[in-house]
């Protein structure tokens, strides 16, 4: 059987559509760094990037700047610390506050999964066959729902019908 339900939907089935696509790249991102003997998720790399840029960084403001939920970040953020890539201490000003720095072993291996993104960003240039007008349409189509889920639109329909 050939058919590709999902494709044959066409943008009706565009959430579906872009949740199949991450986990290709997920799963082949993860078995990438499996090869390559490097002890990291790739949904880490932005964690990375963020708390390197910004030391002393809180959950809610990973959370803000990455759009994720609390308890995505906190999540994350965990199984990072047990690997060693994040240190987790308390804000001095509001003990309430777990803040996270990067470790000796984070910045060690920096340089290395920095090539390692910069060759991904080539990678997805390749993709999509340097043509990244998809970013435009994912912004509009991220400003959008911030306006209005996609669920309250439905329903503003239904009230409407």
């Amino acid at each position: 059987m050939n058919n590709d339900l999902v494709r044959e939907m066409g943008y009706l089935a565009l959430a579906t559509r872009l949740k199949r696509i991450s986990d290709k790249m997920t799963h082949s991102t993860r078995l990438m760094y499996r090869n390559l003997n490097i002890d990291i998720e790739p949904n880490w790399y932005l964690v990375l990037i963020i708390v390197k840029q910004n030391p002393n960084i809180s959950v809610m403001d990973i959370a803000k700047s990455l759009g994720f939920t609390h308890q995505s970040v906190i999540t994350i953020t965990h199984k990072m610390v047990r690997k060693d890539y994040l240190q987790a201490s308390k804000d001095e000003n509001d003990k309430r506050k777990t803040i996270f720095n990067l470790t000796q072993k984070a910045v060690k291996i920096s340089p290395k999964i920095e090539q390692i993104w910069d060759y991904g960003k080539e990678v997805i240039y390749e993709l999509l066959n340097e043509n990244i007008s998809i970013i435009e349409h994912l912004e509009v189509l991220e400003s959008n729902l911030e306006k209005a889920s996609f669920g309250e639109r439905i329903l503003e329909k239904t009230i409407n019908y």
